[in-house]
């Protein structure tokens, strides 16, 4: 899994989250508004006289269904026009804070949510270590892998195996720069105590060449006749 992908996941769920709990939030505050503004049309149907008194107040308060905003709820009033058109009008009121209003709210979605993306992202770090941890120590050439520390060669999940010399040699390749070497290179560490390894030399070539070509994709070039790069085809 690519951190791009894990980190696409993780925003997800979090936008998600954070959808869930405005989507409550608003759900909340708009059901106290519905019940304000149903207890004060209640009101005005039982208020004959048409006046809005102490005792007009209490049954309002009495007619809000919802516990915590009859405490809070309180009606106010606009005037507008002028002279003979002038009227007023009465507007209910939930008084709620935001900190109200969350308490209102159905937040287990979002916490759900929230909990889901905690534990992706643990998952994710636990599991992007694992990869780092895996690929410590793994050299790549194309698709042939050298693992330096058990010295052996893969390709994906299948094991290639070399002469022990034809390794030795390939983990030169595997280490030199650029996957460059000169013939004295290669003579000096595979055959120090051999005066001229010249033809040793280019019959461990030729005969590692097909090896690499069939299982890595890649290919011994020689450079100059001074000296062998490894390389991709």
């Amino acid at each position: 899994m690519k951190k791009s992908i894990a980190f696409i996941v993780f925003i997800t769920i979090i936008a998600a989250s954070v959808g869930a709990g405005i989507d409550s939030l608003i759900r909340a505050e708009r059901s106290a508004q519905l019940d304000v503004d149903r207890a004060l049309s209640l009101t005005l149907q039982r208020c004959e006289s048409g006046r809005i008194d102490a005792d007009t107040i209490r049954v309002y308060r009495s007619l809000i269904a919802m516990d915590a905003v009859r405490d809070t709820a309180y009606l106010s009033m606009t005037v507008s026009g002028e002279g003979e058109r002038r009227e007023a009008r009465l507007h209910a009121n939930t008084g709620l804070t935001a900190w109200d209003v969350w308490r209102l709210s159905d937040q287990r979605a979002t916490g759900a949510l929230a909990a889901l993306a905690a534990l992706w992202a643990l998952a994710s770090m636990l599991w992007l270590r694992r990869g780092r941890q895996q690929l410590e120590g793994l050299v790549f050439i194309g698709s042939l892998c050298f693992d330096t520390a058990n010295h052996t060669f893969s390709v994906g999940r299948r094991s290639v195996h070399f002469t022990p010399m034809q390794g030795q040699l390939m983990e030169l390749f595997f280490h030199a720069p650029d996957h460059r070497l000169t013939h004295e290179e290669i003579c000096n560490q595979l055959w120090p105590r051999k005066p001229n390894a010249n033809e040793t030399l280019y019959s461990l070539i030729r005969r590692l060449k097909p090896l690499v070509e069939e299982n890595g994709r890649l290919h011994i070039e020689c450079e100059r006749g001074r000296s062998y790069r490894l390389s991709e085809n």
